[in-house]
């Protein structure tokens, strides 16, 4: 995997990203298939947008929790993964049994949770009824991406970067593996404050994917350091890249993970901490 040297600013472009689709499911919960998205980035336009389902729970909804958008210059498209929000969500981040990973060969194992939030991901065209299928959501994105950009590029050269915080981290690490895996894509990955995906195998066969990847996490966040597996089973993935909050923004369980925290630190002088954790 390639590992050219991080750069905090280009790293801080891609958390407005995530930093809408949170705000965007925050404001209405229940809309699962906006027209568009508030806040988003300017210059860029909404392609897709991403549902999911959790697993457990009596009534298990679609809800909204990314989109694909395409802009800049050069055109690039972004697939946004929001951070966990609800306590269904939390509950399934916490079902830590590995079960195999089998989008990919010689995938390895990964956690359940994980696993059965990214099994049950689909994508639908923003503002409109239907949508794919759950389970053919690197299908969709690869098509979106494609279908976004120049039609004369080589897919192996498309620009093309999947962010996301927490929860959105673990289940990017999964989309860029499949991508990478099974389609021409060679996606870049930024994902802020992942927790462990897989086991060993999972992380090597991560670790050998021809892209960009970069694992951005606060060493005093205790979420990237989960699942406290005393056996070992979990590792990260490549490549990690340690900021600390520490004597930078107040220290509480929720500072430590906020997204702006891991911008602030990353770029102070652009990224105002915000004041509850300042």
């Amino acid at each position: 995997m390639p590992t050219d040297t991080m750069d905090p600013a280009t790293a801080v472009t891609y958390g407005p990203f995530i930093q809408a689709a949170e705000a965007q499911y925050s404001s209405d919960p229940g809309q699962v298939n906006p027209a568009t998205i508030t806040n988003m980035p300017a210059g860029y336009t909404l392609v897709r947008t991403i549902q999911m389902t959790d697993f457990l729970g009596p009534e298990q909804s679609r809800v909204f929790y990314g989109y694909v958008a395409v802009g800049g210059d050069p055109a690039t498209a972004v697939v946004a993964l929001r951070g966990t929000e609800s306590t269904m969500e939390w509950w399934d981040d916490f079902h830590w049994d590995l079960v195999p990973f089998t989008q990919v060969p010689d995938g390895g194992n990964v956690a359940q949770g994980f696993y059965g939030i990214y099994q049950s991901i689909g994508t639908m065209t923003p503002g409109q009824e239907g949508g794919s299928a759950p389970g053919a959501f690197a299908d969709e994105v690869a098509q979106a991406a494609t279908s976004g950009l120049a039609a004369d590029l080589d897919p192996a050269s498309l620009p093309l970067v999947v962010t996301g915080h927490s929860l959105g981290a673990a289940l990017a690490t999964l989309l860029v593996t499949e991508l990478n895996a099974t389609t021409a894509l060679k996606p870049q990955a930024w994902t802020f404050a992942s927790p462990h995906v897989g086991d060993a195998t999972f992380a090597a066969r991560y670790g050998g994917l021809s892209t960009v990847s970069w694992r951005i996490y606060n060493q005093v966040d205790v979420v990237p350091y989960f699942p406290l597996d005393i056996s070992g089973r979990y590792q990260p993935v490549t490549t990690g890249y340690a900021i600390n909050s520490l004597g930078k923004a107040k220290w509480s369980l929720s500072c430590a993970h906020s997204l702006n925290t891991y911008m602030h630190i990353l770029s102070p002088a652009t990224v105002s901490l915000d004041r509850a954790c300042s």
